[in-house]
């Protein structure tokens, strides 16, 4: 080989030789950025409401037995399109499907244990939780919330997360009221009526808006159960088989409940009951079929709530106007 050739073949691996290694350079640069994180999580308990007093039977979720949450996040005008998933291991430690996004900016994250994140279509982009509260025993579940913020170099990727309880649990007990003692009351079925399943939860405001459509929930349905009416014994605890634990809570959106006026259509919220009643002494049958009694009550979101249903003479309607016992 003469030495203008040689010349020529190294001139040309030196240049395919650059041409590689820059295209090693392109492609690492284009690798996106990988922020590790870790994750801590608290709870704000429920509070507890009336006369209840508490009960350890509850299905609410609490951090012991959170075991996995969705993560949104915004910085800038960026926000995730997917939410992240975190669950936790069995020595009790947090891990997600997710990192954290390259860049210095604040990123804001949004914690939800179900349903979607969104933000407002206008301007403020304002953030909030869509979230529907099925009659199905099944769906029933608890709703967390809660929020973290900062830099990545300022929480040194870690993520620490204080839930909140953004529904209202209710726990149900019926009896009959002594003015019924001449009577024999047996139920079969309760059924609260008219109460409204959808809302959007506002990070911002910690707060309801735009709550609407109407669903029932079932609170019993079994064999028949007579209820006595001692006042502080006969209270019997409907379970309802809410939540996939089969645990007695119902959660719902927090709303005020406007009474069925016993006027008109069943409109607003009553508890719709299959009943019998009869008379103890002549063991005649004064009523069977569906019994109607008007519900009126305010429920706050992170509160639950006993609610104890005493069935009166006062109360039962077999329809608009119609009392089933009159005297």
């Amino acid at each position: 080989m003469n030495k203008t050739k040689l010349i020529f073949v190294l001139l040309t691996s030196l240049a395919l030789g650059a041409c590689s290694n820059s295209d090693d350079d392109e492609l690492t640069s284009q690798q996106p950025k990988f922020y590790p994180m870790t994750i801590e999580v608290t709870e704000n308990p429920m509070v507890q409401d009336g006369e209840g007093g508490g009960t350890t039977r509850a299905a609410i979720t609490t951090n012991s037995s959170l075991d996995k949450f969705y993560m949104s996040y915004v910085y800038g005008s960026e926000a995730s399109s997917d939410p992240i998933t975190a669950t936790k291991g069995s020595e009790g430690k947090w891990s997600s499907t997710g990192s954290w996004p390259g860049t210095s900016d604040e990123v804001t994250w949004y914690a939800y244990t179900d349903d979607t994140f969104n933000q407002t279509e206008d301007a403020n982009k304002l953030p909030y939780i869509n979230f529907t509260v099925e009659e199905a025993a099944a769906s029933q579940h608890d709703l967390l919330v809660a929020t973290a913020s900062g830099t990545y170099s300022g929480t040194g990727g870690k993520l620490t997360f204080t839930f909140d309880h953004a529904c209202s649990a209710l726990r149900f007990y019926v009896k009959k009221s002594p003015n019924l003692d001449s009577y024999t009351l047996s139920v079969s079925s309760i059924v609260l009526k008219n109460v409204k399943k959808h809302g959007k939860y506002y990070y911002g405001t910690s707060s309801w808006n735009d709550i609407d459509t109407y669903t029932n929930y079932t609170l019993y349905s079994g064999s028949a159960m007579t209820l006595g009416s001692d006042k502080t014994k006969d209270y019997v605890a409907l379970n309802g088989n809410f939540g996939t634990a089969g645990e007695p809570y119902l959660f719902i959106i927090p709303q005020t409940l406007t009474a069925w006026d016993t006027t008109g259509d069943l409109s607003n919220t009553y508890l719709e009951l299959t009943c019998t009643i009869t008379n103890t002494s002549t063991s005649t049958q004064v009523y069977s079929g569906t019994a109607y009694i008007p519900y009126a009550a305010t429920f706050e979101k992170g509160t639950k709530y006993d609610v104890k249903i005493n069935i009166g003479k006062n109360s039962l309607y077999s329809g608009p106007r119609t009392k089933i016992i009159s005297d």
